[in-house]
C-alpha cells in the first residue's frame, strides 16, 4: 500500500463557521486503492473535512487535490465533471421514497449518461447483486430494512463505476449484524472494483473491521494517522481514551455533549 500513489492530498486546509474554526490546518494524503477511515467525535469536523474531499464546499484556506487537480480552484463546470468520478454513501441512505430501489439507484446513470434503458437496466442489475440485493429490484425503499436501504443507498453510489467512494457515517442507525454486513460490503467493493474508500464513523468496531489507515480528529485538528495497529497502540492519551470510550481523560466530555446538541 506505501507504494500507491496518492489519490487525495488534503494540504492546510483551514474552514470558519460563525467564526469558530471548525478545521485547522488539515494536511493528509489518501492513498489509490486504500480505505482510510476518518475518525473523531461528535462536532470534531468529520463531515466538514469530507465535504470538502468531494467539494461540496470551498475551504478559507489550503487545497483539495483529487489525482493532482486542486477542487478548490475549479470552476462549477470543472468541478462537475470530476464530482462524477466520486460516488457518496450517506448517512441516512438518501433514497427516494416514490422510486423503487432500481430507479433509484439508475438515477445518477439517467442524469449524467446517454446509455439507453436496456443498458442502465443491466448495469442497475449488476450493482444490485454486488450489495446483495438481486430480485429487490422492483421494491420501494420503505418496505427495506435500514441495513437495505443502506446497501442500495452504495449501489447507488457505485452506479457510475467510480474512482472514490465517500461514506457519511455507513453504520448509523444499524444493529451490529447489519453494520457488520455494510462494513463488509465496503471492503468487498473496494477490493473487487479497485475503489479508493474514505469512511467516516465514530464506530470502533468498524474502524478497526475495515480501515487500512486511519486519521483521528479532535478539535479541527489531525493527531495521528496509522494503520490500525498504530492507532490501536498509539501514545497519544486523547487518542486512547477515544478508542477505549473512557469517561476520565484529556476530552472534555463536556464539548461533546454540546455538539450534540
Amino acid at each position: 500500500m506505501d507504494q500507491q500513489p496518492i489519490a487525495i492530498s488534503v494540504q492546510h486546509l483551514t474552514k470558519s463557521f460563525d467564526g469558530r474554526k471548525v478545521l485547522d490546518d488539515i494536511s493528509l494524503d489518501i492513498r489509490r486503492g486504500e480505505i482510510f477511515v476518518i475518525m473523531g467525535g461528535s462536532g470534531c469536523g468529520k463531515s466538514t473535512l469530507l465535504r470538502h474531499m468531494t467539494g461540496a464546499i470551498k475551504p478559507d484556506f489550503g487545497t483539495v487535490l483529487f489525482n493532482g487537480q486542486d477542487l478548490t480552484r475549479m470552476s462549477a463546470n470543472e468541478l462537475e465533471k470530476v464530482k462524477r468520478r466520486f460516488g457518496m454513501s450517506f448517512q441516512s441512505a438518501a433514497l427516494l421514497d416514490y422510486l423503487s430501489v432500481e430507479d433509484n439507484v439508475s438515477l445518477p446513470l439517467r442524469e449524467h449518461t446517454k446509455l439507453n434503458q436496456k443498458i442502465i437496466d443491466i448495469i442497475v442489475k449488476m450493482k444490485l447483486g454486488l450489495v446483495g440485493l438481486q430480485g429487490f429490484e422492483k421494491m420501494m425503499p420503505s418496505f427495506l430494512s435500514g441495513g437495505m436501504r443502506k446497501r442500495a443507498g452504495l449501489a447507488r453510489a457505485i452506479a457510475m463505476d467510480p474512482e472514490v467512494v465517500f461514506y457519511d457515517e455507513p453504520s448509523a442507525g444499524l444493529d451490529p449484524i447489519a453494520c457488520a454486513v455494510v462494513d463488509q460490503l465496503i471492503m468487498d467493493l473496494s477490493r473487487k472494483l479497485l475503489l479508493t474508500s474514505v469512511v467516516v464513523t465514530h464506530n470502533m468496531d468498524s474502524v478497526f473491521r475495515i480501515a487500512d489507515r486511519i486519521a483521528m480528529l479532535y478539535n479541527g485538528k489531525v493527531l495521528q494517522v496509522g494503520t490500525r495497529d498504530e492507532i490501536r497502540h498509539s501514545q497519544h492519551p486523547v487518542v486512547q481514551q477515544f478508542i477505549k470510550g473512557e469517561l476520565e481523560g484529556p476530552i472534555d466530555i463536556r464539548s461533546q455533549e454540546v455538539a450534540l446538541q
